[in-house]
């Protein structure tokens, strides 16, 4: 077929009433965006909000009207009532499965969450409700306490409607390229005189007051759409807040390594020999691990000795002391060998701290600390387990010890 010119225009007219109307339609949002965030109780019971995070996006069927909310999504609330009796009814009609958005404290103040109720139960004179994302890899619950006047935790309303289409258009539009693009559009098809093929601005013409209308409309709309710029801004950052002062609390960080041990015990062959591991083991975390070697079945004399050279680091943000705990098993241990049993702590400070497995006492607790470490810094200490030479050494034939070794880094308090 071939295209006339009657053809063309109606194409052209039709093309132009596609971009009014997709301009009116962002103008009526934005319209509605500025009213219902214009204030805290909206516009007529409803507020418009932009979710910001992806905690309600999941592609399960839960089973609910309200479900997978994407980031970015168009948010429509029914607000709770600032009446008693109609709030009363507002939480009345709440149920498991309902979508809430709310106000929660958080560090640094308080952020606008939505997510689903989990539970809700009648508490005194409000409610408890228990929300949750839907999104598994949003770990945590949130409470809310409605009965509770003092919580800054509050219910803002519950979502009855959500689009992600046109969130998605009212985000990609509040961006200046994308808003100059639709509005040179709108003007474009506005201004373009199809029967003479060329521009000519309409308003110099006297001819038709209709045409008048399209440019004032033209106009009022060029208007909204830079209200509607603000208005979405204002929607898409009212859920943050700055905070023009931080106080962080400081981490303490150890890191605990074992750079060197040294044993002389009996070998195979009954005698004594020594043997040395420069092989660094960390043993930051807790472990079954024995940071003298000793495993399953070794076996000692009087004259042995284990010698474990430590190395602790502070990577965190404040100094700490350590000290060492023995925790000795003095149900299944021999209480005779565990009194043969000499651990002794020494320093870089060149603190000695000496004491029998059987006493089960702590080195360096009492306020002569192995040893204080600054941040950034490391320190070595070493620590000995030595089987003493005892007139009733005899008698611990065969007989075993089971004690665990604790270092513990406490926060350094004291000033320098």
């Amino acid at each position: 077929m071939i295209g006339t010119k009657d053809g063309h225009k109606g194409t052209r007219n039709l093309i132009k009433r596609i971009l009014i109307s997709v301009l009116l339609l962002v103008a009526a949002g934005g319209i509605i965006m500025i009213g219902c965030l214009g204030s805290e109780r909206g516009l007529f019971g409803f507020q418009a909000r932009i979710v910001m995070s992806s905690s309600m996006e999941s592609q399960a069927d839960v089973g609910y009207a309200i479900r997978n909310i994407p980031a970015g999504s168009l948010i429509l609330l029914t607000l709770v009532p600032q009446k008693e009796q109609a709030r009363d009814s507002f939480y009345a009609s709440l149920k498991v499965g309902d979508v809430l958005t709310f106000s929660y404290r958080v560090i640094g103040g308080n952020t606008v969450v939505t997510h689903r109720i989990r539970h809700i139960e009648r508490r005194g004179s409000g409610y408890f409700i228990v929300l949750c994302g839907d999104n598994g890899t949003h770990v945590g619950t949130q409470t809310i306490n409605t009965s509770d006047a003092q919580s800054p935790n509050r219910v803002i309303g519950k979502v009855v409607w959500k689009s992600h289409f046109l969130g998605v258009l009212l985000c990609v539009l509040r961006q200046p390229l994308c808003f100059a693009v639709l509005c040179m559009a709108v003007l474009t098809a506005t201004l373009y005189d199809a029967n003479k093929d060329r521009f000519e601005p309409k308003f110099l013409r006297k001819e038709g007051s209709m045409k008048k209308r399209i440019i004032v409309l033209t106009g009022v709309l060029v208007i909204c759409c830079l209200v509607l710029a603000i208005g979405v801004s204002y929607g898409l950052y009212d859920e943050t807040v700055t905070i023009r002062n931080h106080l962080v609390a400081g981490s303490l960080k150890a890191t605990l390594e074992r750079v060197k041990l040294t044993t002389y015990n009996i070998g195979s062959d009954g005698n004594f020999s020594t043997v040395v591991d420069d092989k660094v083991k960390d043993f930051s975390a807790e472990t079954q691990d024995s940071i003298f070697g000793i495993t399953e079945g070794t076996k000692a004399a009087p004259g042995s000795t284990f010698t474990a050279e430590m190395r602790i680091t502070n990577g965190g943000d404040v100094a700490f002391y350590y000290y060492l705990e023995m925790l000795s098993n003095t149900v299944v241990s021999d209480k005779t060998f565990a009194s043969m049993l000499q651990l002794t702590v020494s320093s870089d400070d060149g603190v000695w701290h000496e004491a029998s497995v059987a006493d089960g006492l702590t080195l360096g607790e009492d306020g002569s600390a192995v040893g204080t470490v600054n941040v950034g810094e490391s320190e070595i200490f070493t620590v000995t387990l030595e089987f003493l030479d005892d007139p009733n050494n005899n008698k611990v034939e065969n007989k075993f010890v089971l004690f665990d070794l604790c270092i513990h880094a406490v926060q350094n308090t004291k000033a320098a």
